[in-house]
């Protein structure tokens, strides 16, 4: 079979939804003989070396995003695909004829639930987009069963069309590290004995002032700690810092590598995470599979991800968040268990449980 895949952000996208794609494509080729195809707009050092790879062949910005979205349909055509998988929330116009099952993935609706959160451009292309490919693929995959809920809730997608595919995480998270290897990473970007961490992207919605103010009612000698991606937004979060007192105390990462993230995330007192909605949370699981405790933000997916011995609270009440981080801090062997907890409630997404829903959801597709 040959199965051809969506890869603008597996190609480009270090982050989020580039991790998911190329895991999925990972999986696919480590478990199955079949053929993979990537349609891409333009090459990146995400797409597999070895892998057949289409890509735009126009070279201005406009021609690839034409292509991407609708030109695409022909070379699905052409490479004579059985199976095209939509990575991230879109599926090409047109895509019906092209001659092939699709199955498309939803992360999240979040430009529904908060639109706030999005440019008015953004969530009009966005809503296109996920729309479009809800009513023509012939499978949907639903990052998480809050995701799911959303799909039959906002678009009325009947749940037999649905399957629920977590996502994993990187296999290193898993890999327990020496004391010296987390001593050098934490001694790296300048980190005390006791901190928290939070890895995520700049932006409103994960709430990194929750954090700060959280981080404000815990001891002095407690610092914090922000990994992830430089955007306008983390001016704000910097102002923050100023205002709350936190100079010194808290630290903002940015262009962290891939390999330091394991020895900050098992070097941490706590990993708090408290974004206002997520369609899945990968941090949250990054953090489980490290074996560190977990304090996590209620309402949206992260219960699925944490799980029950996870701690949770409202993202808006950043005492209640402080309260969890001052159980974890006071009392360690109490913390140490409930975080064994989360590290085997992370089995739940290893590749083997991921590969086989996702095999399963492949084959339904084609056989219907």
């Amino acid at each position: 079979m040959r199965i051809g895949f969506e890869a603008k952000k597996m190609a480009t996208n270090a982050t989020g939804i580039g991790n998911y794609s190329r895991g999925v494509a990972r999986l696919v080729r480590e478990n199955t003989d079949w053929q993979c195809v990537f349609f891409a707009p333009r090459r990146g050092p995400g797409l597999p070396a070895d892998a057949e790879c289409v890509c735009a062949p126009g070279g201005t910005r406009l021609g690839r995003e034409w292509w991407r979205c609708r030109g695409v349909v022909e070379d699905i055509r052409r490479r004579h695909i059985d199976l095209f998988h939509g990575l991230s929330n879109e599926l090409p116009f047109g895509i019906g004829r092209a001659g092939c099952k699709t199955v498309v993935t939803i992360h999240d609706l979040i430009f529904l639930r908060y639109p706030g959160t999005y440019g008015t451009l953004a969530r009009r292309v966005l809503k296109a987009k996920t729309l479009y490919a809800c009513r023509h693929a012939d499978r949907i995959i639903a990052a998480s069963e809050c995701t799911k809920r959303d799909l039959m809730a906002f678009y009325h997608v009947p749940e037999e069309r649905i399957s629920v595919v977590y996502q994993g995480c990187d296999p290193r998270f898993r890999r327990r590290l020496s004391p010296d290897a987390i001593a050098a990473v934490r001694e790296k970007y300048g980190l005390p004995a006791r901190y928290v961490l939070s890895v995520g992207t700049f932006e409103p919605r994960k709430n990194h002032m929750g954090v700060l103010r959280a981080a404000s009612m815990l001891p002095d000698d407690v610092h914090v700690a922000l990994a992830g991606k430089a955007t306008s937004w983390q001016a704000k979060v910097k102002d923050g810092i100023g205002k709350l007192g936190l100079q010194g105390r808290a630290h903002v990462l940015n262009h962290v590598p891939t390999d330091d993230l394991p020895a900050l995330y098992q070097g941490c007192a706590a990993f708090v995470y408290l974004s206002f909605f997520e369609g899945f949370g990968i941090p949250v699981l990054e953090a489980s599979a490290s074996g560190v405790p977990v304090v996590a933000a209620s309402g949206s997916c992260l219960e699925e991800v944490g799980g029950p011995t996870a701690w949770y609270c409202d993202p808006a009440d950043p005492a209640a968040a402080a309260d969890c981080l001052k159980e974890i801090l006071a009392d360690p062997n109490h913390a140490a268990a409930r975080a064994s907890g989360g590290q085997e409630h992370a089995r739940r997404f290893s590749d083997r449980e991921i590969a086989q829903r996702l095999m399963e959801t492949y084959y339904r597709t084609i056989e219907n």
